[in-house]
């Protein structure tokens, strides 16, 4: 059955479809059709909405791009002042680009209808329209479009509207809001194929918060200003955010950044957002690609959530028409291909306090009518003002430099899908041959317990790093790092990288031994090693004398000495990754 919005939409497109010809009526967004203004299109509705506003403007085109989980391809709407070029054409373009994300999060369906009124105004209103001549708009309408159709109504327990709406889980039941490096899903893997293609100038995804109450309508969390780049972190603090804000703000809704306050208040202050890469902003700032990400207040009503994302999505397109954008991120990018020491993890810096002027509402306990216990209130009844503490830079915890290139085994071959679809282009070697290297031997790390995004996640992970003569096979890999991609992968290519390729397991076979031995049979050959090696056997006494637990422990003193053979296999801990290294 059909419900209300559903016949709006049916009712409309055939009002436009007649219009084609007549070229009476345009099509209208379904939030406009809505009487409730707390409704959201399905996933079908929306689709056809698109396809209508592309028949019916020339400026409008809509593309199949890549494939999702769900078995529907990725949607991808351009539009332009003039007839839209291809994809891949706007990245020489004398026009910047806007690339915005909807429904990653299917459940928090703002974006999705703030687009469409978007499109709609650039079409129909002149002052809007005029922004098109030097900057152009692309629309992902439905990232998740698995969590858009198993739509629901009552998932989003903390959320006030729409009446219906998709789920946060994807086809693979994956939160796609953490798979933009290791690209577990299409979804991703056809993201990044875009964005390589694409190229675009700047980047807006859509959400809705979760978390304290307060009256802002509209939160924001830009990339990383630490990370990013000097020039365009500055751009950004200095000149971009105010803009978009002001224009916000004169629009009439309250806006902050992002509350990063879970389980405590606000009025005790709040750090800023570690950006990192398996998010689409973080990932994004690899290359050096300026974006926001929108949060809008989860008890808010439908239709202003969605009008002041309109707005703040609105008062990007304007930045991007007054401002050159693309000029910043050039030099931005041109320093950083000729840059050696990274920055490969990063904390709160509190050393740079300061306190921000905060909208409140009073916050207290009392007692659960469920438990009995304490439990945390907000009174809207009640609202502040006051200057709260801040911290808005974070430091670098963790640093590397930067290698001459990288050579990668052959035969990881899911590692090897996820670089190509970024863009990497992967050189082969067309014979044997042996190189002085940099090698990687993972040390220690620790290990989940639990499965986080359908892998059992690394950390603290440490390397010992020594330069060996490393036999290069015929097919094996070499990785230049001279072009737009050498921030990528050194964060995903550095085994200590919080987001590396080998932190989400893609390397996890190096971590279990393939050969073994029999004690009875290796002890004898031990005890030839020490008699043989005066080294080794010193090593081995001094060893025995440090350490309790080893003196009194046979068997790992065999495997230590295993371990310092000929027969212990070298492929063990030996990370498959070698950096090049200078003058070598």
């Amino acid at each position: 059955m059909l419900n209300r919005l559903s016949l709006l939409v049916f009712g409309c497109l055939a009002v436009a479809s007649c219009s084609k010809v007549e070229k009476k009526e345009a099509p209208q967004p379904p939030f406009l059709l809505s009487e409730t203004k707390n409704e959201t299109p399905t996933y079908e509705d929306g689709i056809a909405y698109w396809e209508q506003m592309a028949d019916h403007y020339k400026e409008i085109e809509i593309y199949k791009y890549g494939m999702t989980d769900a078995g529907y391809p990725l949607h991808v709407v351009v539009i332009d002042g003039e007839r839209p070029l291809p994809i891949g054409a706007y990245k020489t373009s004398m026009k910047q680009t806007l690339l915005i994300s909807n429904a990653i999060h299917a459940g928090e369906p703002d974006g999705v209808d703030a687009s469409m009124l978007l499109a709609h105004d650039l079409m129909t209103k002149p002052r809007s329209k005029k922004l098109l001549e030097n900057t152009s708009v692309v629309i992902i309408p439905f990232y998740n479009i698995g969590g858009v159709i198993n739509r629901n109504s009552h998932s989003r327990a903390n959320q006030n509207g729409p009446e219906a709406y998709g789920f946060r889980g994807n086809a693979q039941n994956l939160d796609l809001n953490r798979d933009f490096v290791k690209c577990d899903s299409k979804n991703a893997l056809s993201f990044a194929t875009l964005i390589n293609e694409l190229d675009p100038d700047f980047y807006i995804e859509t959400h809705v918060s979760n978390g304290a109450d307060y009256p802002y309508t509209i939160t924001y969390l830009p990339a990383q200003e630490d990370k990013i780049g000097l020039s365009v972190g500055s751009h950004m603090r200095t000149e971009w955010t105010p803009f978009i804000t002001k224009k916000v703000s004169a629009a009439g809704f309250k806006i902050f950044p992002y509350l990063n306050v879970h389980g405590t208040t606000p009025d005790q202050g709040f750090g800023t957002f570690y950006d990192s890469p398996r998010y689409s902003t973080g990932f994004l700032t690899l290359r050096q690609t300026p974006g926001y990400i929108t949060e809008t207040h989860m008890l808010k009503p439908y239709q202003k959530r969605v009008e002041s994302t309109y707005e703040f999505i609105h008062a990007c397109v304007e930045l991007l028409s007054a401002q050159s954008i693309r000029s910043v991120v050039d030099k931005s990018r041109k320093a950083v291909q000729t840059t050696v020491d990274f920055p490969l993890d990063w904390a709160i810096d509190s050393t740079k306090a300061t306190e921000i002027a905060f909208d409140g509402y009073k916050s207290g306990y009392k007692k659960s009518e469920v438990t009995g216990e304490p439990r945390l209130f907000y009174d809207p009844a009640q609202p502040y003002s006051a200057n709260i503490p801040y911290y808005p830079a974070l430091k670098p915890t963790k640093r590397v430099t930067a290698p001459e290139y990288y050579i990668l085994k052959k035969g990881y071959t899911a590692v090897e899908e996820r670089l190509r679809a970024n863009g990497v282009v992967l050189k082969p070697f067309d014979k044997d041959t042996v190189i002085t290297l940099e090698v990687y031997h993972i040390d220690t790390f620790s290990s989940a317990k639990q499965p986080y995004e359908s892998h059992y996640y690394h950390f603290n992970t440490r390397v010992k790093a020594g330069i060996s003569e490393v036999q290069i096979r015929k097919g094996d890999w070499l990785i230049p790092l001279d072009n737009i991609h050498r921030r990528f992968l050194i964060e995903v290519l550095e085994p200590e990288g919080p987001d590396s390729y080998f932190n989400w397991n893609f390397f996890d076979a190096i971590l279990q031994q393939k050969e073994w031995y029999s004690a009875y049979v290796f002890e004898d050959e031990a005890a030839d090693l020490l008699h043989a090696d005066a080294e080794l056997k010193a090593e081995f006494d001094q060893r025995k004398t440090d350490l309790d637990g080893f003196s009194k422990n046979p068997q790992a003193q065999l495997y230590w000495i295993y371990t310092h053979s000929k027969r212990y296999e070298k492929e063990h801990l030996c990370y498959p990754v070698f950096r090049g290294i200078v003058g070598c």
